[in-house]
């Protein structure tokens, strides 16, 4: 099988002839010992998910001019960057604070974020809005180049989930249980504009079937929200927007770090189609058997191998190959199933040694993977 016929298939709840497995190197780790053997294997064998060109979401949903400028530098310690959306609701920034000689270049902290203050949110909440614009040919390019290699996916707005991503953490969820008129009214006018966006989408552009992706849910559970807010902020605007992408024929995969675990028949429910990472205990509480019994003929399941741990001391790769074996016993069966890490792309760390163990784990993972993967 091809890698796009395998995914479809696993997708179809039906065995493939081997369970797709999803690796990609973080581009900063490339260079390092052993990087090229995971390029080789993303390029020629790996089953991904590949991002595509598609909508543009602006800023909250609305068109954005964006700007960034350092306001403070220390070479060799860190540096603190001003970023600002120029938007038809105003202006809003965020401040950012980079160290320097972290191997990840893209962890930094927030020293203030976007939507800072109940004014900043009456602001986006009341906006004007408009149905988004979709690059079509950047679309059909993209999959022309993803050809048979895997699956094509692009973004999708979340309402909810980039709001509190590009709010302050202390305020946004005292607003989401103080402000009610003012959270229902962006949840409605968003949850809209999002629909009426995919209904614009002209069936032959899209892939076949296409898929939407997006990054939100993790910060929409325990211990962020409870269970009452889910059902009412999450659960009915969710299911809005997931009946609209599967009357396009497309579908819907939703990454959720942490304790998901209990919300994945929720997340059926409510239309989602596919869930990732899955991580088990104790960076989550996912039982990827309880997962497969509940909802492994309604979701596809991915992940459930902690990667976070490769960067442990104490963890080898004989460690690895027993994760391994260990999902695809439970994970395979019916289909269903790709494995994946929990913790992100292939060398991804705060340091170079963290690094280079990171890959040489994940070079034990496609061994014990040719070894227990085939049906």
């Amino acid at each position: 099988m091809d890698s796009r016929t395998r995914m479809l298939t696993a997708w179809s709840f039906k065995e493939p002839d081997r369970v797709p497995l999803e690796i990609y190197l973080y581009p900063p780790a490339a260079g390092l010992p052993g990087a090229d053997k995971i390029l080789e294997f993303e390029a020629n064998e790996a089953d991904n998910f590949r991002w595509v060109p598609g909508f543009d979401w602006g800023f909250q949903g609305l068109d954005t001019t964006y700007a960034e400028e350092i306001i403070e530098d220390h070479p060799g310690e860190f540096k603190r960057l001003l970023h600002t959306q120029t938007t038809s609701a105003g202006t809003f920034t965020a401040i950012t604070k980079h160290t320097y000689g972290d191997a990840d270049p893209n962890d930094y902290h927030w020293e203030k974020r976007y939507i800072a203050t109940l004014e900043d949110f009456a602001r986006i909440a009341k906006a004007d809005r408009v149905v988004r614009p979709f690059d079509a040919q950047g679309y059909r390019t993209g999959c022309a180049e993803v050809g048979t290699r895997g699956l094509p996916g692009t973004g999708l707005f979340h309402p909810l989930g980039t709001l509190v991503r590009n709010s302050t953490m202390d305020e946004v969820y005292i607003w989401l249980m103080t402000e009610d008129r003012l959270v229902m009214e962006y949840l409605e006018r968003c949850t809209e504009q999002v629909c009426a966006t995919l209904a614009t989408l002209p069936a032959e552009t899209l892939a076949d079937p296409p898929v939407f992706m997006t990054y939100a849910l993790e910060m929409l559970i325990p211990p962020w929200m409870g269970r009452a807010h889910f059902d009412r902020l999450v659960f009915p605007f969710d299911r809005r927007i997931n009946d609209s992408i599967h009357r396009i024929g497309g579908r819907h995969r939703a990454h959720c770090h942490g304790n998901s675990g209990e919300y994945l028949e929720l997340f059926a429910d409510m239309g989602i189609d596919g869930v990732e990472p899955l991580e088990p205990p104790h960076y989550g509480d996912n039982i990827l058997a309880i997962a497969k019994q509940q909802v492994g003929t309604r979701m596809l399941l991915s992940g459930n191998i902690v990667s976070q741990a490769f960067h442990l001391d104490a963890f080898t790769v004989e460690h690895v190959r027993e994760l391994v074996k260990q999902a695809i016993d439970v994970g395979a069966a019916g289909g269903g199933f790709t494995l994946k890490t929990t913790g992100g792309a292939v060398g991804n760390g705060k340091t170079r040694e963290q690094c280079i163990k990171d890959i040489d784990c994940n070079l034990a993972l496609i061994d014990a993977w040719r070894k227990f993967g085939a049906y």
